[in-house]
């Protein structure tokens, strides 16, 4: 006779059946501490002009991010009126951020800045990979704050900004959307 598994089992099993949550997590971006601003047209910046605390800034400011995963291509090879699959290249599908719009903060001077490193508006003048391309980290937590996941974005860059168009008859909060870019992401699992 087959075990019956029911919320009986679930609940004489606490540990093994701990719900992950959705609302515990952050994102860090490395090496965005001293952007300088998007706007930047001088030779020379000076101390005004350096935008510090990013990574601290974005951390606090991330309301949802995307979490990673990959696809595989598909290789097929025919013979007569049958066909076997392969796995083919892998691709890291486009990931997203949602953001808090903190004016103290600078977090939207902080995504341009960031944004800005890939493409100078100013100068019309495209960014070295090795100044745009930042690693980032997605860790999930348990709700007492508890490791579970981690995973490491290789190669992280935002290729678009969007935000919420400004109306004077609504009273709501700012939040801009990222698009952020990856070459690889690796997942790594703490609890294991």
């Amino acid at each position: 006779m087959a075990e019956k598994l029911g919320t009986y089992h679930i609940s004489s099993n606490p540990a093994d059946y701990e719900l992950a949550r959705s609302n515990f997590f952050t994102f860090i971006v490395d090496d965005i501490e001293n952007l300088v601003r998007s706007d930047f047209g001088l030779e020379e910046p000076e101390e005004s002009d350096f935008l510090r605390g990013g990574q601290e800034a974005l951390k606090l400011s991330v309301n949802k991010s995307s979490v990673p995963h990959f696809e595989l291509g598909t290789i097929e090879m025919r013979r007569g009126n049958s066909v076997i699959k392969y796995a083919g290249n892998p691709t890291f599908p486009e990931g997203s951020l949602q953001v808090q719009d903190f004016v103290g903060l600078k977090v939207k001077s902080i995504l341009m800045a960031w944004q800005a490193l890939a493409y100078d508006v100013i100068n019309d003048k495209g960014g070295r990979a090795a100044d745009y391309k930042k690693k980032g980290t997605l860790i999930e937590y348990t709700h007492d704050h508890e490791k579970i996941r981690e995973w490491e974005l290789v190669g992280c860059w935002i290729s678009s900004i969007k935000e919420d168009e400004y109306d004077v008859s609504s009273d709501s909060d700012r939040k801009i959307d990222c698009v952020i870019q990856y070459d690889r992401a690796i997942m790594h699992d703490p609890l294991v």
